[in-house]
């Protein structure tokens, strides 16, 4: 059987090549963006998963005339890198151009499953192990035969599955993304200072201006680069659930808050379930992969204040 146990043995595939090599089974890559999407609700039925690597970070995003664009300026930079005698990169250039850019692969779950008995589902959405009779909610495209998942929420226990990179608003995931850059920024620029420069208030000046103007243009190209792509789908589908201030909502938080509730109400247990806590509930910290807990008292309130850990509400702006 190629579907997951969810024991924490499961495969994960390298690719969709690797599925159809493996397994015979032949499942699509993600159609990102998605244009239309809709809301259904039902009952699940036949749920089925695995685990597999798919493109879904920014590049997955891109046309089809923009990925070709993209395809010729790394063939001219492999070829230029070819000419100026660094073959290596030129040969790295040109597997990136073909096809061999791994970087915008992610792991995700794919899952087929029926609503109400008559509605065929596919799509990719993080780890969660939904289960036949679920009463769900599904945030989906219209195809031709089928609709393609990019949110599965199961309101019974306030879960939420989503596809993978969407979790947070552009107000609270670029916040997230900076500080981890902002942090490499200090540590690079001082280490960089002390080994070509060495320390002087005046060496120190230089170093961070330097590397303070390509931190900038690298924030802002991520900034860009995100808000275009899985930040505005995320908001989407927010907006599609009815949830309010979409730009500040940050999903992470919002469950990590929601379990220190349950454990107030003794309703969340700290004892772990060897194998398959990683497939149906969040950790103590707010996160399972890719799914997380919701709270509709928080997220269905009008606009009020940001997010605070010290009230332990999470309150939103305006939506998109």
């Amino acid at each position: 059987m190629c579907y997951a146990k969810y024991d924490g043995k499961d495969i994960t595939y390298k690719d969709k090549e690797q599925v159809l090599k493996k397994t015979g089974l032949k499942i699509e890559d993600p159609t990102l963006p998605p244009k239309y999407l809709v809301k259904l609700s039902g009952t699940l039925s036949d749920f089925k998963g695995l685990f597999c690597y798919a493109p879904l970070a920014d590049g997955a995003y891109l046309s089809e005339a923009q990925k070709e664009k993209q395809k010729v300026k790394l063939q001219k930079r492999a070829l230029l890198a070819t000419l100026n005698g660094n073959t290596a990169l030129g040969l790295a250039a040109l597997g990136h151009a073909n096809g061999g850019d791994r970087s915008n692969m992610f792991p995700a779950q794919y899952i087929t499953a029926k609503l109400n008995n008559d509605i065929t589902l596919k799509g990719w959405l993080g780890y969660y192990k939904f289960n036949d009779g679920d009463q769900v909610e599904v945030i989906a495209e219209k195809r031709d035969d089928y609709y393609e998942v990019y949110a599965m929420l199961k309101p019974s226990e306030q879960i939420i599955s989503l596809i993978p990179l969407c979790f947070a608003g552009r107000n609270q995931a670029l916040k997230m993304y900076f500080w981890p850059m902002f942090i490499f920024y200090i540590v690079l620029t001082l280490l960089m200072t002390y080994l070509i420069l060495g320390f002087s208030l005046e060496n120190l000046f230089i170093g961070f201006t330097v590397t303070g103007f390509l931190f900038g243009s690298g924030c802002l190209i991520v900034n860009k680069n995100s808000i275009a792509t899985h930040i505005k789908l995320a908001e989407s589908i927010f907006t599609l659930l009815g949830w309010k201030d979409v730009s500040n909502i940050n999903l992470l938080k919002v469950s990590r808050q929601y379990i220190a509730k349950l454990i107030a109400q003794n309703k969340y247990s700290l004892e772990p379930h060897k194998n398959t806590d990683a497939y149906s509930r969040p950790t103590k910290n707010g996160d399972g992969f890719y799914f997380f807990y919701y709270d509709p008292e928080v997220l269905c309130k009008e606009e009020g204040n940001p997010l605070s850990e010290d009230n332990k509400k999470t309150q939103h702006e305006d939506g998109q």
